[in-house]
């Protein structure tokens, strides 16, 4: 049952693929998802990370978190470098960019639904109808990180497609599986780690990433609409949740 209650919550990244994938306007809809993806992460990052790393700096200090999260932005950013094809100007804004975006963006994701995952396997062990509850308020974070990863991805081969969307979908389960196999062995002070790196790639998407392709994009309307979808997203699971 816990399992199937972690599961439930990477999922839902299928849904925002989905989404991309019946729409006829994908170019808008690319727009849309970014500063909706941008709005749900920054949220995100401000109610619930960082009072997150808050709590972990309570047991390995500030110095150390901070360390950590400083290391999270360091780390997207060495592998930033790694991609390819990533410069931003005026022909390839749309384009290599935006396949750029949705790359760091998975690796970011990847890692952050592992503790996700993790965290919702223990809330269902203890119990699963709060953990059902709480799978749903991550499941809602998850939506508009499909859409961001699906319009971003769809120009490259569909190999690189499908390992990339499955690999965040399934990440959410495999930190399940990791609490499963390690529940016993696995102290507070690494979960706060980890919660510390993935604050800190969160950060190097907002502000590094989603932001400048959003104040570059000349939809005012669009990324308005967007980024009110994403905080009502985040804002609805907070109440779920």
């Amino acid at each position: 049952m816990e399992l199937f209650i972690t599961f439930f919550a990477g999922i839902s990244i299928l849904f925002g693929a989905a989404f991309i994938r019946l729409s006829h306007n994908t170019e808008k809809i690319e727009h849309l998802s970014i500063a909706m993806a941008l709005s749900a992460l920054l949220s995100l990052m401000i109610f619930d990370l960082l009072p997150d790393v808050a709590e972990s700096a309570e047991g390995i200090g500030w110095v150390v978190s901070l360390i950590f999260v400083v290391g999270g932005v360091a780390l997207l950013k060495f592998l930033d470098h790694l991609v390819p094809d990533h410069d931003d100007n005026e022909k390839n804004h749309d384009t290599e960019n935006a396949v750029h975006i949705g790359l760091i963006s998975a690796l970011a994701v990847i890692l952050h639904n592992i503790v996700e995952g993790m965290t919702v396997y223990s809330v269902s062990l203890a119990d699963p109808r709060q953990g059902f509850i709480f799978a749903v308020g991550i499941a809602l974070h998850n939506i508009p990180m499909g859409m961001l990863i699906e319009s971003t991805m769809e120009k490259e081969t569909k190999t690189a497609h499908t390992l990339v969307l499955s690999s965040v979908t399934l990440s959410t389960l495999f930190g399940g599986l990791l609490m499963r196999s390690i529940s016993g062995y696995l102290s507070e002070t690494v979960i706060g780690i980890l919660v510390c790196v993935a604050t800190g790639m969160i950060i190097y998407i907002v502000f590094l990433e989603l932001l400048p392709h959003v104040l570059k994009t000349k939809e005012t309307v669009l990324n308005l609409i967007g980024a009110a979808m994403g905080f009502l997203l985040v804002f609805a699971s907070s109440m779920i949740g």
